[in-house]
């Protein structure tokens, strides 16, 4: 690797590469990734000690480590030094697939933790240790950025933490946030359509997913997913695979089921397992089924298997007065949204009402399949914003309606009086499903970054019902 330094780094002491102004403390070292004269100021005047660029800055009053066009040459070799400095002590689990990452990385992180082990789950909902969220500088993507991610690694070795479970993204993949830092057990869940615009094609938003098969040592397969099973039948390393399939490692059934509950029955290795859940559809039978074969690759034996909860805002139920079942989901793609309705479809005697909207500036092309999936199960879809970013929220809602039922929705750009609007016409014994946002806290319209919580807008309105004044009224 070709480089040239500017400056005195004699007595240099690295104590972390930082490529985020403004997580630098005393004594790290910023990579200029961008080269903003304003990041590399700021990043001096929190401590940095030295900086990391492809290109000479001048007047730069800490000494240069210039690396012309290596950049990613240079990330890699830090995710190798430091899983041999911190990540042999400790196992790590990666997954995708279009829906259930986060899931399935709860699960996982609940099972071992039952077993008694220390484990950190990083993914949507931030970064969790045994439970508790790390609070911390880091940025809130799916897969953290690779310094972030080699932070968090070295945070759980200074912290005796012995597994790590992370959501893998099709973009953190193809963008090598994971550097080429190993992966004890990658997991394959299932592909939809998501992301495809970003990616230009399905074809390549499958092989942005497969380059984690690059990174692990053991494979986790969905064997009912016929390109989750390709990618077991093509891979030389050992693979467990889940599935209704009787052939797979870990093979789930559901024994029965009422409104509120469901069991599942899980043999693996002459062992049967068994489970009582809320009932929240087939598909979370089949990411606990992932979590089972996670252990099972890992090596950790489950003699009992305990209740698992899901994580906030997926599938989430909220308490009221008023008889009326209002659940919140992430669901955010056709297929996830297909899982939320067909699971409450299943056990609904009334109406069902589904609040949702799609996303400005990206994933065009699957907006006509929502508004299909919604007008299919329920009875009344109330189409709204979700983040319109820099976007028409009318032209949105046109496209959605390209592939919608009319003669079933109200069109309703505020998602606070969308969500309001479902609730004022259920009634007891209707089901309301809010999806598309689940634990999300914010609202993206135009270049604003608005305070917006679904499950705030549901509990004022239930409060007001009861009387109860509310100081914290949320904005569309």
């Amino acid at each position: 690797m070709q480089y040239e330094i500017v400056g005195d780094v004699s007595n240099l002491k690295i104590y972390r590469w930082i490529d985020h102004s403004k997580q630098v403390q005393e004594g790290d070292i910023f990579v200029s990734l961008t080269n903003n004269r304003s990041f590399v100021e700021e990043a001096i005047q929190k401590g940095a000690i030295a900086i990391l660029t492809e290109c000479f800055i001048h007047d730069c009053i800490v000494p240069q480590i210039i690396i012309p066009s290596e950049m990613e040459h240079f990330m890699r070799r830090v995710s190798i030094v430091s899983y041999k400095l911190f990540g042999k002590q400790i196992k790590t689990i990666g997954i995708t697939g279009t829906n259930g990452k986060t899931t399935v990385a709860s699960f996982v992180g609940q099972l071992l933790m039952q077993q008694k082990k220390s484990v950190c789950v990083i993914g949507t909902l931030g970064v969790y240790v045994n439970g508790e969220k790390l609070d911390s500088y880091l940025r809130n993507n799916t897969t953290l950025p690779f310094y972030d991610f080699i932070q968090v690694v070295k945070y759980c070795y200074e912290h005796n933490v012995e597994y790590i479970v992370l959501e893998a993204s099709s973009q953190g993949l193809l963008d090598q946030r994971l550097g080429n830092y190993p992966i004890d057990v990658g997991v394959f869940l299932n592909i939809g359509k998501d992301h495809i615009e970003f990616h230009g094609g399905m074809v390549p938003y499958k092989k942005s997913k497969e380059l984690l098969t690059y990174l692990s040592k053991k494979l986790v397969i969905n064997e009912d997913d016929e390109w989750c099973k390709s990618i077991g039948e093509k891979s030389f390393l050992p693979v467990t695979r889940f599935g209704e399939n009787e052939r797979s490692d870990v093979v789930y059934q559901i024994m029965d089921n009422t409104t509120e509950t469901v069991r599942y029955k899980y043999f693996m290795k002459e062992k049967e397992l068994q489970v009582v859940m809320n009932n929240n559809g087939y598909y979370n039978g089949m990411n606990l089924a992932a979590a089972i074969a996670v252990m099972q690759a890992l090596d950790i034996k489950i003699d009992e298997l305990r209740k698992v909860n899901l994580p906030k805002g997926r599938l989430e139920r909220i308490h009221n007065d008023k008889g009326i079942e209002v659940i919140i989901d992430y669901a955010h793609t056709p297929d996830a949204l297909e899982a939320s309705l067909s699971a409450v479809s299943a056990y609904a005697l009334q109406n069902i009402f589904v609040v949702f909207g799609c996303g400005g500036n990206r994933d065009k092309q699957k907006r006509k399949w929502m508004g299909e999936v919604a007008t299919k199960y329920a009875t009344t879809a109330i189409i709204t914003n979700d983040n319109p970013r820099n976007e028409n929220p009318i032209d949105i809602i046109e496209d959605i309606l390209k592939g919608a039922d009319s003669d079933k929705v109200i069109i309703e750009t505020d998602r606070k009086q969308a969500i309001i609007t479902a609730l004022n016409n259920a009634k007891k014994g209707d089901i309301v499903l809010i999806a598309g946002k689940g634990h999300e806290q914010e609202q993206i319209i135009n270049d604003l970054v608005v305070p917006f919580s679904d499950h705030e807008v549901v509990r004022n309105y239930f409060d007001e019902l009861g009387g109860v004044i509310t100081k914290n009224d949320p904005v569309a």
